[in-house]
């Protein structure tokens, strides 16, 4: 998932407006901030090639920093990750590593093995004191493009220390309900007896 990411974010209620031509996976998650009741969708994918850009979106290059040190990208990359999951103190230690390495990083993330991610917001982001943080602990391993969510978080001009949550959300086919509340329609249909799984 290197490369060009666009982050979309949305205000709750509004999941399902606009369509966007995503051109592989797509993350969707809730987040919300500490003690404000603030909350935005972010919506994080590739856009298709002649797609139109979006208002009020984040573009910007995410590279996997667990790639061959060669890989010129992650000279140039916004957001760097890594997939492989980590004990809390070699997580802390890879994330310093990176963050060393590439100083005009705006923000670096790996999963950790107990589940959750650990981020870290590096100068580029304007992020004062503070370590990294566990945060997204309901999202899995699997999903690297957590990281270019929380750089929209940052780029909206929030720190990762007021992240009170991040929550992942799923898409449907129709509707564009969130996972919670598919859930819901799915027991609902169930009990009605229109589901059979």
């Amino acid at each position: 998932m290197s490369g060009l990411v666009v982050v979309r974010l949305l205000s709750p209620g509004t999941e399902a407006s606009g369509p966007v031509r995503w051109a592989g996976p797509v993350l969707r998650v809730r987040m919300g901030a500490v003690g404000s009741g603030t909350e935005v969708i972010a919506e994080a994918g590739q856009v298709r090639a002649g797609a139109r850009a979006l208002p009020e979106g984040d573009e910007h290059c995410a590279v996997n920093a667990e790639t061959a040190p060669e890989n010129r990208r992650l000279a140039c990359a916004d957001v760097l990750y890594g997939v492989r999951p980590r004990p809390p103190a070699a997580a802390v230690h890879w994330l310093t590593g990176v963050a060393a390495r590439h100083p005009w990083c705006a923000l670096a993330a790996v999963p950790l093995s107990g589940g959750g991610w650990l981020a870290l917001a590096g100068a580029a982001a304007g992020e004062r004191g503070g370590g990294p943080r566990v945060v997204a602990e309901a999202v899995g391993p699997d999903q690297p493009l957590l990281a270019s969510c929380l750089h929209a978080w940052l780029v909206g001009g929030r720190s990762l220390a007021e992240l009170a949550y991040v929550r992942p959300l799923r898409r449907t086919a129709a509707g564009g309900r969130t996972a919670a509340g598919a859930c819901a329609h799915s027991r609902r249909r169930a009990s009605a007896g229109l589901v059979i799984s």
